[in-house]
């Protein structure tokens, strides 16, 4: 084989100019030197795509995936807590209502049904009832307006002047006493001078003596029960039972009062001057207006609102006081009576009043026996359904001798519901009243 010709002379000939241009090899070297590292790391990045695509993306997509996986679990885990922290919310609002209708009762040895024959545990509950209201009523810091012999004693000691021949103090014979029997009462009206005077000085003792004026005979049962004559023991437990629940109302609302003229010096500064009435049925005159369908039992006669004005569970719109804007009667799980209040309040504060009046309010529970260890329960079961309002007029007869403040004063007629968890105290409702129910929802279908 033959060598090739290679004329080195000629080619260092050719290359001599770069003697002469030394300026021009520096960027040739580099030339030559990128295009020798270009090669070897084009290779080697070939590689490291390669390997970053087998190794390092893989071993991300795996991490993703497990991620994704712990995610996943976390989520579930997330869910689980959340259902579990919802349901012991169901749970604890489910027992707060429960709590709510787990109240203190007058007698712990009439409910459920002992079956005893004796009248005196009945009569025992209708004197604890009163005297309940009583006591009620004594926290209030009551005041009341005074009275005839008071009136006619100051007037007949007032000094006079010789002038004068001695006269009787005016009375009148169209103003009802608080009986709500029309008699001969003293009123100021017709009175002048020193005598409207000496009235007018009596009256505002009276009203600084307290923060209101109330009296028990005008809440519901309280004269129920100082007339109540023992019938059968059927008529008794239906009697007790359903007076309970409104002993449980007038508590509500008496302690409504009092909260709210907490901070009141007399009847002269209080919100609530005066608590008219706590009943539950509607009355105009002294008589029933509207009538509530009673079953009947077996071997009893039927009861109406005529001769029985107690609370009555609620069942459709014709039983109630109003149709109910909450659109609540009572049902498998829920028990409703209605009631009416009527208040004279100090017109800026009937809605602070109608506030109060639904409030929460605490109770002590010690179990349907009574021997239990006291628990604090907090109960919420009032809502007003219709309010009326009306300013009182200085001339009425049923204000004559009240005296309010110097601020105006509404007259205040609310309806309100008052709810029962059934579930609550069914154990210790009488069977009576069970039947009682069952037989008027008959009557209701025939």
């Amino acid at each position: 084989m033959d060598k090739p010709n290679i004329d080195i002379k000629n080619i260092l000939s050719k290359l001599s100019f770069l003697k002469n241009n030394l300026a021009l090899m520096v960027p040739i070297f580099i030339v030559i030197a990128g295009v020798l590292l270009f090669i070897p790391t084009h290779i080697l990045s070939g590689k490291l795509r390669s390997t970053v695509e087998q190794d390092s993306a893989r071993t991300a997509q795996r991490i993703d995936g497990l991620m994704r996986q712990v995610d996943d679990v976390a989520q579930d885990q997330a869910f689980d807590e959340y259902f579990e922290a919802y349901a012991r919310d169901a749970n604890q609002i489910e027992a707060i209502m429960l709590q709510s209708t787990k109240r203190e009762l007058l007698s712990y040895q009439i409910f459920p049904d002992t079956n005893e024959s004796s009248t005196l545990l009945f009569e025992q509950f209708g004197r604890r009832y009163t005297s309940g209201l009583e006591n009620l009523l004594a926290g209030l810091g009551m005041a009341e307006p005074p009275t005839d012999s008071e009136i006619e004693a100051a007037l007949q000691s007032a000094p006079r002047s010789p002038h004068m021949s001695a006269r009787r103090p005016t009375m009148s014979m169209s103003r009802p006493s608080r009986s709500g029997q029309r008699g001969r009462r003293y009123s100021s009206f017709g009175m002048f001078g020193t005598d409207r005077k000496i009235v007018e000085t009596i009256c505002l003792e009276k009203a600084q003596a307290g923060k209101l004026y109330v009296s028990a005979v005008n809440l519901g049962g309280y004269t129920y029960w100082g007339d109540w004559v023992f019938e059968t023991r059927d008529d008794a437990y239906l009697d007790c039972w359903y007076w309970q629940l409104g002993y449980w109302v007038i508590e509500d609302v008496v302690a409504a009062v009092g909260n709210i003229n907490a901070e009141a010096a007399s009847v002269l500064d209080a919100p609530v001057k005066r608590l008219m009435s706590v009943e539950f049925v509607m009355k105009t005159g002294g008589r029933s207006v509207r009538r509530r369908p009673r079953g009947s039992m077996r071997g009893r006669r039927q009861r109406t609102t005529t001769d029985k004005d107690y609370p009555t569970y609620v069942k459709s719109a014709k039983d109630g006081m109003t149709t109910p804007c909450t659109g609540r009667y009572t049902n498998e799980e829920l028990e409703v009576i209605h009631f009416d209040v009527r208040a004279i309040v100090a017109a800026k504060d009937a809605l602070a009043f109608m506030e109060e009046l639904c409030s929460a309010k605490e109770h002590t529970f010690r179990g349907w026996d009574g021997d239990e260890p006291g628990k604090k329960y907090e109960h919420n079961q009032i809502t007003v359904l219709e309010s009326s309002m009306s300013p009182v007029e200085p001339g009425d007869y049923q204000h004559d001798l009240y005296r309010y403040g110097d601020d105006p004063v509404v007259d205040l007629d609310l309806i309100c519901e008052y709810t029962f968890q059934k579930a609550a105290y069914e154990d210790v409702k009488p069977q009576q009243v069970k039947d009682d129910q069952l037989e008027e929802e008959d009557t209701k279908r025939r």
